[in-house]
């Protein structure tokens, strides 16, 4: 299925960056010369790249998944919609910790990582379900005129996304997260 493709494209970068921030809040826990500036600029990619993308795009499944007779309050599109407020939470509340802590509260420093690891579990469950649960859900019940008319849309959203960031803008980004925490060792 093209969608499911498509859509592991973004979950292989997602997991790269989920393995970027679990290492940077593992250095958080043990290390001195951890940074908060590190934290807000791993909320950009999760507010640019994560909710500013990927969420957008699931909420193309989203309605696919209504169109098919789902309800919203439970199963798949209930899962899917309870992730991304999780996510959305968890990410608030890394980089508001992460500058009250750049503003000098060091209590706020465990708050980062408390958040920080709330945020990537929770990322790491909702892009399996994605791989076991959704994708399979769509390829079942898309006919073959239903996919492309779905992946037309799902263009759409990409080619938006792309209009204002260079390809590799996120992959650059992830680049900048590691080389951070190889400064902190």
């Amino acid at each position: 299925m093209r969608i499911a493709r498509k859509l592991n494209v973004d979950r292989e970068i997602i997991k790269g960056f989920n393995a970027v921030l679990g290492n940077g809040m593992i250095e958080l826990s043990s290390n001195k010369l951890a940074r908060p500036e590190f934290f807000i600029l791993a909320h950009k990619f999760i507010s640019e790249f994560i909710e500013g993308g990927l969420f957008k795009k699931e909420a193309l499944v989203i309605k696919a998944l209504e169109d098919f007779g789902f309800p919203t309050d439970n199963g798949p599109i209930s899962f899917i919609l309870s992730e991304q407020k999780k996510s959305r939470e968890a990410s608030l509340q890394m980089v508001g910790a992460a500058k009250a802590w750049q503003a000098g509260d060091e209590v706020a420093r465990k708050d980062v990582g408390w958040a920080a690891s709330e945020f990537t579990t929770t990322m790491r469950e909702h892009l399996e379900r994605l791989k076991t649960l959704i994708f399979p859900l769509l390829e079942q019940n898309f006919s073959i005129e239903d996919e492309h008319n779905f992946s037309e849309k799902f263009d759409t959203i990409v080619y938006e996304a792309d209009g204002q960031n260079a390809p590799d803008k996120y992959e650059k980004l992830i680049v900048m997260l590691k080389e951070e925490i190889e400064d902190w060792r």
